[in-house]
């Protein structure tokens, strides 16, 4: 075996990788390490062998021609494609850590404030917002107080808005949780169903912060879930009403709902749409996960875990002010497609 400067510099590189393995020990994470190490003996057995040689063989990939060169470019992409699918994995768990700790977070202050008990045994309307004081201000005070015979309580979970949406709040008498960033509409939710679930509230309604779900008409989800003859009441504009909305949506909605029909064996109208109603006790069974697309994660996981639900018509509008901050029509259906996919899937 000839020591060519190609080996000699490859014998280089793997010391350097040892030696950085070894001087970062007491701050690189185990994994790391063990992928330094790895990497460097690898590129040691490579450089100060003929082991190489024998793999590319073994394969086919024989000299002349390039094939050698063929055999080191596939080598190289099934080892990029497997770094590629380590770092997703922990940029998943990094920032399901970072929803957890935000959302814990907001669940102490809210403790501390004492605001759990304003909700107990009542009918909680749980509102995620994100810069909407234009809506906002609006939407509260059509929040009937009463709702089927029970008092209702409000509360607005300031996803990280950068206006004054949480001032806007409190000012018209909700009671408000704050993250500290904007984490998206589902893990605004996971935090509101956390704290009406340990407030022990009776039933959780939610509804969005921009007008376009009508607060008169949550008699129609609440009832049937006070009555007992479902867990959840979902809210659909395909039995009630919506006004016009842009033809690609349209379609979309069409899709995903024959999509979700299809996939869990269950006749859905409107999978897209949060005007809900949900018995408090219920939510403490269901693994919601999605940051944005939450809708029709939420029915998908209640269809599995067998939970009784109802669609029930309600009226769709345009929102008061402002513009949607849903993604552009393709961005949003993959990730719709997405999260029905992994909610099914898991």
């Amino acid at each position: 075996m000839e020591l060519s400067a190609l080996r000699i510099l490859g014998l280089g590189l793997a010391a350097c990788l040892i030696a950085f393995a070894v001087w970062r020990r007491q701050t690189l994470r185990n994994g790391d390490i063990l992928l330094l190490f790895a990497a460097g003996l690898g590129l040691l057995l490579v450089s100060a062998t003929d082991v190489l040689d024998a793999v590319l063989s073994f394969f086919s990939f024989e000299r002349g021609g390039g094939g050698r060169i063929l055999g080191l470019a596939v080598f190289a992409i099934l080892v990029l494609g497997a770094l590629t699918l380590r770092n997703l994995v922990q940029n998943g768990r990094i920032e399901r850590k970072l929803s957890a700790t935000l959302e814990g977070i907001a669940w102490e202050e809210f403790r501390a404030d004492g605001l759990p008990a304003r909700f107990e045994d009542k009918v909680a309307v749980v509102i995620p917002a994100y810069n909407e004081e234009d809506n906002i201000g609006s939407v509260l005070p059509r929040i009937p107080e009463t709702v089927c015979g029970v008092e209702t309580a409000v509360l607005v979970v300031d996803d990280g808005s950068r206006d004054r949406t949480g001032d806007v709040a409190r000012e018209h008498g909700a009671a408000v949780a704050r993250h500290v960033t904007n984490l998206g509409g589902g893990a605004a939710l996971r935090t509101g169903y956390r704290m009406m679930s340990d407030s022990g509230a009776s039933v959780v309604v939610t509804l969005d912060a921009d007008g376009q779900h009508l607060p008169e008409e949550m008699s129609r989800l609440v009832q049937p879930v006070l009555d007992g003859e479902v867990d959840v009441a979902h809210g659909s504009r395909v039995l009630g009403d919506a006004e016009a909305n842009h033809f690609a949506r349209e379609m979309g909605i069409i899709f995903f709902n024959r999509l979700v029909s299809f996939i869990t064996r269950t006749k859905v109208t409107d999978c897209s749409n949060g005007y809900r109603a949900v018995r408090a006790s219920v939510l403490p069974t269901l693994v919601l996960r999605q940051e944005q697309f939450h809708t029709s994660e939420f029915m998908i996981e209640a269809i599995k875990r067998g939970v009784p639900a109802v669609e029930v018509p309600v009226t769709v509008v345009s929102r008061l002010h402002g513009h949607s901050k849903k993604p552009a029509v393709i961005r949003y259906g993959i990730g719709f497609t997405n999260a029905i996919m992994r909610t099914w899937l898991r």
